[in-house]
């Protein structure tokens, strides 16, 4: 095995670590934030276990021959890809700016699960005996939480955003049953009683 085939391939596991470490600095660093979305939380709590299974994965990935290494590259440059992507949007502030433009493959919970998803390819086929099964076990879990997870961005998960330039009323309706508004002049009554309703006088 080359010296430079297998630098890099070490390069990549150890720049993984270095993103996901990054991400839980920033994470702990505003974990406090208010109105801070489930999924961060839930997101974070998974970050020490990746980044304990890659330490161990960056030292068996050292006894691998080339054909072994190479067969790394592409599953280590998509983990890559998605922790920088998770890294970016973490910072909360940036994630509230970008809240309405985000798809939904870049939600940190879709993030998150394709991280959990390339590990336990790497754990599970690759590099078989990284990972101990409890540790396994926490990763199908951890996917299944992540894919139920409600979703991150507030117009998926049941918020409202609204935009009015004009005069007038900016009416949003997000609860259950319907909403009924008078706009003319004059009383308006409303009853969701099962009987008669009477107003004075005589009914």
């Amino acid at each position: 095995m080359s010296g430079a085939e297998a630098g890099f391939v070490l390069g990549l596991i150890s720049s993984v670590i270095s993103i996901i470490k990054a991400t839980k600095t920033v994470y702990d660093a505003a974990k406090d934030a208010e109105g801070q979305p489930e999924a961060f939380r839930q997101v974070a709590a998974r970050l020490p276990l990746i980044i304990e299974i890659l330490h161990n994965a960056e030292e068996r990935a050292q006894a691998l021959d080339e054909t072994a290494q190479e067969g790394l590259e592409p599953i280590l440059e998509s983990c890559k890809a998605k922790a920088e992507n998770l890294n970016k949007i973490f910072q909360y502030d940036r994630y509230k700016k970008v809240l309405g433009t985000l798809q939904k493959g870049n939600k940190v919970e879709c993030l998150m699960e394709g991280i959990l998803k390339d590990i336990q390819v790497l754990v599970c086929e690759e590099l078989m005996g990284t990972a101990t099964d409890a540790q396994i076990k926490e990763i199908e879990e951890a996917i299944k939480q992540m894919n139920e997870m409600p979703s991150s961005l507030l117009d998926e998960a049941g918020g409202i955003i609204q935009t009015h330039t004009g005069s007038g009323d900016n009416i949003g309706h997000s609860g259950p049953g319907t909403m009924n508004i008078n706009k003319a002049a004059g009383d308006f009554y409303q009853s969701h009683n099962s009987g008669p309703v009477t107003f004075g006088g005589k009914k």
